[in-house]
């Protein structure tokens, strides 16, 4: 693709030919042909969005090719900057990231990669020196339904909350606590992968439908629901950390709680694929009410409950808070649906 030219219009009016009585025509600039390598007898894709607007696209150069950067480690930075540099690069819509570092650097690079590959759907290691590692993305991210992904997420999350009701009531031992830990990273890839595709949509680079959307319009509220779905989890981690330091911090007031936060976030789970508006306001009235309760236990308790206690009930006050907002995105998605179906 050719060169982007500050000087070339971004918007321009044309007024429609007919031709045959049947077919309308428009022009485009020549500059914008050019940009995207189209000539007489080319073939273009036309794709009519619900917004109203129509994108044309090459249909045999695509919309772009391989974007890469380069992203230097040095020993100023911790680990945890140099990976979020990578993630966020990822994120951005880069498909090859070239990973580069000083041979003194060459542990703490390895495990910076390691890091991003554990938490990072389809950004593998293709190439290795003494000086760089080079990530390429290797998953075709159509392959996916953004609602399929979601629907993935909600079952990890679900089953990572199962897990520590079941340690709770006794009918697991506390060694399958490790276990909902690590499927944090699980969370974390499938989070990220819906990150990335959002934001290719939002780029222009992908289109709503390869998504299994039915329009830009539904970015705002999918990002919230698995950006919450994402907290939840991190919040279960903290959970099942505090019970792994001790199950005697759960006295049967907190032991009710917990379970009362359990069930509810169960059945707001349920809500993200049927979305039924009156159990959404159902499920917002009573995580309000646990809201009330938490903040009063922790007011009784402020003194008491420390170590394993205080983890638990940090995490079911923030769970909570992510739950109220997973339902109004849920709830705004619901209204967005019903003015498509209006409009």
């Amino acid at each position: 693709m050719s060169s982007h030219n500050d000087n070339m219009p971004l918007l321009v009016k044309r007024r429609v030919q007919v031709t045959g009585g049947s077919t309308y025509i428009i022009s485009i600039p020549k500059e914008w042909a050019k940009l995207l390598n189209i000539n007489r007898g080319s073939e273009v894709v036309l794709e009519l969005s619900k917004e109203g607007w129509i994108r044309i696209t090459s249909a045999t150069t695509g919309r772009r090719g391989q974007r890469a950067i380069d992203i230097e480690l040095n020993d100023g930075l911790s680990e945890a900057a140099s990976l979020m540099q990578i993630i966020a690069a990822y994120l951005a819509g880069y498909d090859v990231i070239r990973v580069r570092f000083s041979p003194l650097l060459s542990e703490a690079a390895e495990r910076v990669v390691s890091q991003v590959r554990s938490k990072v759907l389809g950004l593998e290691l293709l190439e290795e020196s003494g000086e760089q590692m080079t990530l390429r993305n290797v998953v075709d991210l159509t392959s996916m339904t953004v609602e399929s992904v979601i629907d993935d997420l909600v079952r990890v999350v679900g089953g990572m909350i199962k897990e520590i009701v079941d340690v709770v009531s006794g009918l697991k031992g506390p060694e399958v606590l490790e276990g909902v830990i690590r499927r944090d990273d699980i969370v974390d890839k499938l989070y990220l992968y819906i990150f990335k595709q959002l934001n290719l949509a939002l780029q222009g680079l992908m289109s709503p439908g390869e998504l299994g959307m039915k329009g830009l319009a539904e970015v705002i509220g999918l990002y919230t629901m698995v950006k919450s779905l994402e907290r939840i989890a991190d919040q279960v981690v903290s959970i099942a950390q505090g019970l792994s330091l001790s199950l005697g911090g759960m006295n049967p007031e907190l032991r009710d709680l917990f379970k009362a936060v359990s069930e509810s976030v169960g059945r707001i789970l349920g809500l993200v694929r049927s979305r039924n508006r009156g159990a959404i306001l159902t499920s917002y009235e009573e995580l309000h009410l646990l809201a009330v309760k938490l903040s009063n236990y922790t007011k009784a308790k402020s003194v008491a409950c420390e170590g394993a206690c205080y983890l638990v009930m940090d995490g079911l006050k923030r769970i909570v808070a992510q739950g109220i907002d997973l339902l109004e995105a849920l709830m705004g998605l619901e209204f967005l649906k019903q003015l498509e179906m209006q409009g």
